[in-house]
């Protein structure tokens, strides 16, 4: 049938659904009767991803059926616009509002530019949209993605959005695999999985749906892949050959399917290429051959030798002076050590003096090399602050000193050669092994690479545990800084640091080191509320962080305490425009955070909203991340962020802050491990304020992280050593 949009019932915000199921009213365009006879002049649809422009009209199939709840309602299968063949219908067509990033002027641009031919040069050379002045690159995605929803992907997202394929992902899906993505959904469903962000369980119950054979080769080969996939994303590079056949037994949940008969197929994948064993474990493809390319790289750094340093312990003498302190022997000893090694690592906790040494260091070098070219990077943008603010050299993230730029999946290309005659890392227990991996493969040959961190921190966001890694292989030069040096009024900070390192429960209390006890949810919320407020007041905001360990789940998780925060940091005012998208609401003036990598803004970045134009559905949003960095987004890119307020300990890695609140509960049980409740406690550098309950906190101490990453790292430095 032929009709035109009127509004739409459910959700609320279409555009913000992540589902794509809709429910809305259209007017047929003719003469359209129900079953009795009666003419209708309005009727209910419902599909997924359905039509919302009242400026086109559209053609319908689909069949009517009857609830007793919901009465009658047209069951839509497919839809295609009703475009006029004209100048005014194409424009029209272009400026409905249904694709994004264009608008009346550019439709008429676009027409001027194509003619007739515009709806073929969409379909089939949409880059040809660059010669029309105004459409930059940025622009030409959102409006190829907008368009490929609205028509080249539309079956696509109808058919798999029952499934649970968000409208987004199916868009990616068919930007992939073009014209063939019908066929491969329909007839190899498991190939979905090959694109990130589409589980196991969703293609399997896709497949299943289909009739597949249960004990077939193509469902059993990708739940091994798969397996590994989701151990990856939990830190894994690999598991052991047992674990891992067990894993995708669990995963697989069919009568029939044995051990051996994974192991069957696990041995074809493996000659096919697409597994690798080494040793007893197991690893796809390509993360084998990161983690055998970052090991190769380490051994080759340890090769050949750097000029001396003469008179270096007369040299370390004068910058001590300088200085005004003497260095422990300890750090000496790493000083001397980064003077004289190819590669090498200094670690050790906060108040030990990892900073003090980097600046004797590079001060020495320096001295020793004034025409020599310095790197100093670290995994975020607050950490190389941090470190250029400590040393006085110039300092970036790791990603903007490889030149790394991530693409819409938030993955990132090849990295640049690191031209420097002295590479300085800090915060080296946040690189994961893809990242650690462009490093090290980035180092000119000639470099010298100093990696400084905290091993005893959580490990990377990635898979991985390079730091601890390349201790553990004892072949690489390390000094540990153990001893803590109070600061003169006394901080308990680094002292407890130190006792929870070692396990000891004994903490010491006081101003700088509180706790608030509290077994309710609610009453700690509202604490944490009234600590928040009264630390920002003193500190400032940006010199403050809550810590939670979980994002959802509870009135204490990291989104809860954010919406809450929101409405007393920043609340709604004449004046201030709101943004929606989802769940997320965000406000002019909000700090937020990126949580997920996309061109030079990494995950973990923090920035403010310093504009909202647009609707609260359909708007531009202006972020500033404080150092020249001032981006756009639009609603759709709004998953993108989170509110900054608070985040979880994970997310707080490489940053510091005057005060830090820490929020403990017992309902947070599965996260309070040491690596934990140490890593939040050394994001601080003036106060802890600790709210929850003494067992959570008693249970962080205790709990080491039992589940050691898999991965092979040490080995196979040790292998390519031999």
């Amino acid at each position: 049938m032929l009709c035109q949009f009127e509004r739409v019932i459910f959700p609320r915000d279409a555009a913000a659904s992540t589902s794509g199921f809709m429910i809305a009213v259209y007017k047929p365009c003719g003469t359209l009767r129900d079953a009795a006879g009666q003419i209708l002049d309005r009727f209910k649809a419902v599909g997924y991803c359905l039509p919302t422009s009242n400026k086109v009209k559209y053609r319908m199939e689909g069949h009517w059926s009857k609830t007793q709840k919901h009465g009658i309602q047209f069951e839509v299968e497919r839809y295609e616009e009703v475009i006029t063949p004209t100048k005014d219908g194409i424009i029209a067509y272009l400026a409905s509002g249904q694709i994004r990033g264009i608008g009346k002027k550019t439709a008429e641009k676009i027409y001027e530019t194509f003619g007739q031919e515009t709806l073929q040069i969409l379909d089939q050379e949409p880059r040809k949209l660059l010669t029309v002045k105004g459409i930059s690159e940025k622009k030409l995605r959102k409006i190829i993605d907008s368009y490929l929803a609205n028509r080249g992907a539309r079956d696509v997202i109808a058919f798999l959005a029952p499934h649970g394929v968000t409208p987004n992902r199916a868009v990616k899906l068919y930007r992939e695999y073009g014209e063939e993505t019908m066929d491969i959904v329909r007839n190899h469903p498991y190939r979905l999985c090959e694109l990130a962000g589409i589980a196991f369980k969703t293609a399997d119950k896709l497949a299943m749906s289909m009739g597949i054979d249960p004990l077939s080769p193509e469902r059993v080969d990708e739940a091994l892949l798969y397996t590994l996939t989701d151990a990856e994303g939990k830190g894994h590079l690999c598991l052991e050959k047992h674990d891992f056949l067990k894993a995708c037994l669990k995963l697989l949940d069919t009568v029939g399917m044995t051990e051996d008969m994974a192991a069957a197929r696990a041995v074809r994948l493996i000659q096919d290429g697409k597994l690798v064993s080494y040793g007893d474990s197991v690893f796809k493809s390509k993360t084998a051959r990161t983690e055998e390319s970052l090991a190769y790289e380490i051994v080759r750094k340890m090769h050949g030798s750097v000029a001396e340093y003469p008179h270096l312990d007369y040299a370390i003498d004068q910058e001590e002076r300088k200085l005004g302190f003497r260095l422990a022997p300890e750090q000496r000893e790493a000083v001397k050590m980064g003077l004289t090694q190819k590669l090498c690592v200094i670690t050790g906790g906060p108040g030990t003096g990892k900073t003090s040494v980097q600046k004797a260091l590079l001060d020495l070098y320096k001295e020793r090399y004034p025409a020599a070219k310095i790197a100093c990077c670290a995994p975020t943008g607050k950490a190389a602050r941090r470190m250029e603010q400590a040393t006085g050299v110039r300092a970036s993230t790791v990603h903007r000193a490889l030149g790394l730029m991530a693409n819409e999946d938030g993955q990132y290309g090849d990295p640049e050669m690191l031209e420097a005659d002295l590479v300085l890392v800090d915060e080296v227990s946040m690189l994961d092994v893809y990242l650690a991996e462009k490093l090290f493969r980035s180092v000119a040959d000639k470099s010298r690479l100093i990696l400084v961190g905290d091993s005893d921190q959580l490990p990377s966001v990635g898979p991985g545990a390079v730091l601890k890694e390349i201790i553990a292989s004892g072949l690489v030069p390390v000094v540990r800084l153990d001893q803590v040096f109070r600061q003169k009024n006394g901080s308990r900070i680094a002292a407890n640091a130190k006792l929870i390192r070692h396990g000891n429960l004994s903490l010491e209390y006081g101003s700088d080191f509180e706790f608030y006890d509290s077994t309710d949810l609610s009453v700690s919320a509202e604490i944490i509320e009234s600590l928040y407020l009264q630390e920002t007041a003193k500190y400032g905001i940006d010199n403050v962080v809550l810590l939670s360990p979980y994002r959802q789940k509870t009135e204490t998780g990291a989104n809860a305490l954010n919406q809450r925060l929101q409405g007393k940091i920043n609340p709604p005012m004449d004046g201030k425009s709101d943004a929606v998208h989802g769940q997320r609401r965000f406000r002019t003036g909000d700090k937020v955070m990126q949580i997920k990598n996309c061109e030079d803004i990494n995950n973990g970045d923090i920035g403010y909203i310093k504009s909202i134009t647009g609707t609260q559905s359909d708007s531009v949003v202006r972020i500033d991340f404080g150092d020249g960095r001032i981006v756009d987004y639009e609603n759709s890119d709004l998953d993108m962020l989170d509110l900054g307020y608070a985040c979880t300990v994970h997310k707080s890695q490489g940053s510091e802050y005057k005060s830090v609140i820490i929020n403990l509960q017992c309902a947070h049980s599965v996260m309070l491990v040491r690596p934990l409740i140490y890593t939040a406690i050394t994001r601080a550098k003036e106060k802890v304020l600790i709210v929850g309950e003494r067992r959570a906190l008693c249970t962080s101490i205790r709990r080491i992280d039992t589940e050691q990453r898999g991965t092979k790292l040490a080995q196979r430095i040790h292998d390519f050593s031999s």
